[in-house]
C-alpha cells in the first residue's frame, strides 16, 4: 500500500501536450476528478513553476550581457591605455619640435657669429693694407699692397 501510495503521488502524463501537474490514477478516465488527500498535493503541484534546466540556465547567462560587459571594460582600457599613449607621443613630438626649433636658432646664430668674425677678420686685413709703410718698398711690393 505504501509503493501505491508513493506511485500515486508522482506526476503522470497522459498526453504530450498534458503538464504534469493534471495526473490522476485511472490512465483511462481523464475527466476523474481525485478527491482524497493526494489531491490537494496534485492541485498544489499545478501551480508550482517548474525549475529551470540547465540548458535554460546557459541561456540566460548566455543572454546576459556579462560578456558584452567585459568587452566594453577591455575595449575601455584598451582605448585610455591607446589615449595615454597618444598624448606621451604628442608630447615627444612636441618636445622634439622645441628641440628642433632650438637647434635651428643656434645655428643661426652661430652664423651670425661666423658672418661678423670674417667681417672683422677682412676689415683688420683691409686696414693693415691701408696703414702700411709703403715708403722703403719697391715699386713692384707697392704695386701689390
Amino acid at each position: 500500500q505504501t509503493r501505491e501510495l508513493e506511485t500515486s503521488l508522482k506526476k503522470q502524463k497522459k498526453t504530450i501536450d498534458e503538464s504534469p501537474g493534471r495526473a490522476t490514477n485511472d490512465p483511462s478516465d481523464a475527466s476523474s476528478v481525485r478527491t482524497d488527500a493526494t489531491s490537494i498535493h496534485t492541485d498544489a503541484l499545478e501551480h508550482e513553476k517548474r525549475p529551470d534546466g540547465v540548458k535554460k540556465d546557459k541561456r540566460g547567462k548566455a543572454d546576459e550581457n556579462a560578456c558584452k560587459l567585459s568587452l566594453e571594460t577591455v575595449w575601455a582600457a584598451k582605448q585610455e591605455k591607446d589615449e595615454i599613449k597618444e598624448a606621451a607621443r604628442n608630447a615627444r613630438y612636441a618636445q622634439q619640435f622645441e628641440l628642433r626649433k632650438e637647434e635651428i636658432a643656434l645655428r643661426k646664430k652661430e652664423d651670425a657669429r661666423n658672418e661678423r668674425e670674417d667681417a672683422r677678420r677682412q676689415f683688420e686685413l683691409d686696414e693693415r693694407v691701408m696703414l702700411i709703410d709703403t715708403s722703403g718698398m719697391t715699386d713692384v711690393q707697392k704695386q701689390f699692397y
